[in-house]
């Protein structure tokens, strides 16, 4: 008889859950039934976070095996030239499957296309000021710091999406997580929590002005 080996048997069952969840993804990407409501872009403020519900892989993924999440991504919002973009750190985009998984900057309109976004939400936080969390953010994006794909909290040589937007706001003394960890079904975490979006959102001074 063949020895079952659970830990196989798991990781397998992982994969095969994120590749499903991958493709109905894609089908439901090709399909939206609805259309991205006009940004408030005189609400909108430096420092602000953009939360998003994707519809990529990693995004699903976090969905279906966590208790906790209600979005699966999040980026910093900047004004540069009057223009709206976002910093975030991510995985590979549907719509973009030659770039590398990095710290990149886009405009709030690509961050939130169709193609990427689902649902969405925007929220002020409590920064006492921004240009030096601006700076730093920038810096990653200049030095295109990997994505995290460990989930690994003490390796600070590349960072996953939460972890970035968490130590920016580090810079000014403030931890958005407030000490919560979510857990995720994923091989590489070990069982180890890891910060997830809602960990942020739930911070006691943000406050949600814009989400559909």
């Amino acid at each position: 008889m063949i020895p079952f080996d659970s830990k196989s048997f798991l990781s397998t069952a992982i994969v095969l859950t994120m590749v499903c969840v991958s493709i109905a993804a894609c089908r439901n990407a090709k399909k939206p039934d609805y259309q991205v409501p006009e940004l408030p872009y005189s609400q909108m403020r430096t420092g602000d976070l953009v939360f998003r519900t994707g519809i990529s892989l990693y995004s699903q993924l976090i969905n279906a095996h966590t208790d906790t999440v209600q979005y699966s991504h999040v980026g910093l919002l900047v004004d540069l030239d009057s223009s709206w973009y976002v910093v975030h750190s991510v995985p590979k985009e549907l719509d973009q499957p030659d770039d590398f998984e990095r710290v990149k900057l886009e405009p709030v309109d690509t961050f939130l296309s169709l193609r990427r976004c689902l649902h969405a939400n925007l929220v002020h936080t409590p920064l006492p000021r921004t240009d030096r969390v601006v700076s730093r953010a920038l810096e990653y994006v200049r030095d295109s710091v990997r994505f995290d794909k460990a989930f690994d909290l003490e390796d600070t040589t590349k960072l996953y999406c939460t972890e970035l937007i968490w130590r920016l706001f580090l810079i000014e003394g403030i931890d958005l997580s407030e000490g919560r960890r979510s857990f995720v079904m994923m091989p590489q975490l070990r069982g180890k929590g890891c910060i997830s979006p809602n960990d942020l959102l739930l911070y006691s001074g943000n406050e949600s002005y814009f989400y559909y």
